[in-house]
This record gives C-alpha cells, structure tokens and sequence, in this order.
C-alpha cells in the first residue's frame, strides 16, 4: 500500500494556487442580465449578456437577450447581427427576434421579418387554451399579433406606397386584425389611417370613435390597461384634427399633457390645434373676437415652449420647428406681438406695453 499524504499545515493547495474561482453558466450570466434590465441597468445588463456569449457564442437565448439590450441602449448595428444569428440558428423559433428585425429594417425586407414573427405567434396562440382574462399570455399575444399587422399595414401606407398591391395588402392585414380578439384601439386607428389614405373620411371618423371607445376615460398608467402608449396616442391626436374631430383632439392632447408635459410634439399638436381652433369661431357667435384672440394665445404659448423644449431636448424634426415658427409669426400678424411680462413685489405679474412707455 502507498502511504497516505498529508497536506502540511499552511500549504497552498497545488489545484488552482489559491481560492476556487467561481463558474458561472451562460444561463447564470443570462440571469444576473435579466435581474439588472429589471433594474433599468442596462449597460450592465448588456456586459453579462456578452459574458454568456463569450461561453458559448452560438446560444441563440443570449443572443436574443443581447440583442434586445441592444435595442434599449440604440446600439441597432449590433442588435441587428445578434437578431440575424439568432435567426440563422434557430429560424422557426421565437417570434420576438422577428418583430425587432423587423423595426430594424426597411420597406419588404420588414414585412418578411414581421410576416414570419406573425405566423410563430399565431402558431402558438393557436396552441394556447382561450383565457380572455385581462393580462393573460393569451390576450398579450393576441395583442402582439395585432399590433404587428398594423406595422405591416403601416409600411404599405407609407415606405412601400407605390407597390402595385399595397392597397389590396393594407386590407388583407386589416382583415386579419380586425379577426383577432379583443381588437385593439391600435387596429382601428390604422384603419382610419388606411380610408383617409382612401378619401373615405366618414368611415376613417367611425374607425377613430370606435378606437376611443375602447379606452378613453381609462387610466393610462394602468398596467395592461387599454389606453395606448404615448407615441400612439400623438398619431391619433393628428388623425383627430385632419378629420376635424377638434373635440375628441383636445381630449386625447389634455391627457397627454397631464401624463407629460416636456414632449416638442404634444405642445405643438397642442398649439396646432388652438389655432385650428381660432379658425374655427363662428364669426356670428357672441364675443367672437374675444374667443379667437384667447384660442390663440393659448397657441402661441404652447407654440413657445414646443421651440424651448425643440433645441433643449436636441430634437431633429426640423419641419415640426418650421411649421411651429410660421404658426408663431402669423398669430402675431392677427393679434399683435406677445406683451411681455414682468415679475413685481408679491409675485403679482405687470404688464407692459407701448402705451406704457410712451407715458413715461
């Protein structure tokens, strides 16, 4: 028999020279990813994303999960190349990789990439038991589904517009859409879109009630509630005031306002919508003139702060900035120039105009 040895007292382990070096899995790394996106961390999140791709660079779940940290820190090129990787392992799984490709891309190439994440989703909805219970799997794909064939229809009204079956596509997608339970504000919006595209502005005006319908008077920050985001609730502002639905545009924008107050294009969707509104009096109506100069000076103070907010927020919609300095420059042709304001002892607020310094 060999004799036992004994590791003398004080001796470094011969193995690793010191303490044993913890081993993490890509699944662990994935984890701690997942657990700092929660947190809204999301450069870390992307550094441990990348730490389980270098373990293993062909596993398609760290992939995914880099790519839509990716997206969160607008780093598209490199989201891109993990998406099309992802795709390139596993091209009949996970839909979601689909519906990124296809916001990444443009014109067919987006509608292959959104067709293709359309027909996983319904295959696994079609898989799924029924559970219309508010915030279900079910209804979250459901509304996933609708909410990609509006994307598609979108592409045809606008980048593919000139494609010799747009039109008929438009209608194809709608169709699907308006099939799946519940239909969301979003598809009737699209579709309001699509018969305005068409000239058929009475029923672009139902599609518009019925989407309201669905959710206004709801609590937007409700989660899984029916309001739309922000975003679509600002395109569904300037579809409300190109059908002349003034009302229902200022219900929609004093919303928006209430949940954020800093957005260039609410002030200036608001600003737009008073002076449409100034357009609009009844040179009949009682004190006419008094309720168009205020329908404009409530314009021009959001037209004001929509071009503070424009440059201090960097923003790049140079034909929002010119229409809101044309719409400035004529409301002072029509009622004068802003009478500027002067803050005095007890916070009372003095006006001065050029009465008041020919006086002194």
């Amino acid at each position: 028999m060999g004799k036992i040895q004994r590791t003398k007292i004080g001796a470094k382990p011969a193995s690793n020279g010191g303490a044993a070096t913890p081993q993490y899995t890509v699944s662990d790394l994935l984890s701690q990813a997942q657990q700092a996106v929660d947190r809204f961390e999301f450069e870390l999140a992307l550094q441990f994303a990348v730490r389980a791709l270098q373990l293993d660079n062909k596993s398609v779940p760290a992939l995914d999960a880099a790519g839509s940290i990716e997206m969160e820190l607008q780093l598209y090129n490199e989201a891109k190349e993990h998406f099309l990787e992802s795709v390139r392992i596993q091209p009949n799984n996970g839909y979601s990789k689909f519906m990124y490709l296809g916001q990444l891309s443009e014109q067919l190439e987006a509608i292959e990439y959104f067709q293709q994440g359309v027909n996983l989703m319904v295959a696994e909805r079609a898989a799924m038991p029924v559970d219309m219970t508010s915030g279900s799997a079910y209804l979250s794909l459901a509304s996933k589904i609708s909410s990609a064939l509006c994307s598609m229809t979108d592409i045809y009204l606008t980048d593919c517009c000139f494609e010799p079956n747009a039109e008929s596509q438009c209608e194809t997608y709608l169709a699907q859409a308006l099939q799946i339970e519940p239909i969301t504000p979003e598809v009737y919006q699209t579709l309001a879109s699509v018969r305005l595209s068409q000239q058929r502005v009475d029923e672009a005006k139902a599609a518009l009630a019925q989407g309201l319908a669905i959710w206004l008077g709801s609590d937007p920050t409700a989660e899984d509630g029916p309001t739309p985001d922000y975003e679509t609730r600002l395109a569904l502002v300037k579809l409300l005031l190109e059908t002349a639905m003034y009302d229902e545009a200022f219900t929609v924008l004093n919303g928006l306002i209430e949940e954020n107050d800093q957005v260039p294009d609410t002030l200036y969707l608001f600003g737009w919508a008073n002076y449409i509104a100034a357009e609009e009096v009844d040179e009949k109506a009682p004190n006419a003139d008094e309720e168009r100069r205020e329908q404009l000076e409530n314009a021009r103070e959001a037209l004001n702060a929509c071009v503070k907010l424009w440059h201090l927020t960097e923003s790049t919609d140079q034909p929002m900035l010119q229409h809101t300095q044309e719409l400035l420059e004529t409301i002072t042709q029509v009622i004068g120039p802003e009478i500027e304001q002067e803050e005095v002892e007890g916070g009372e607020i003095e006006y001065e105009d050029d009465e008041d310094e020919e006086m002194n």
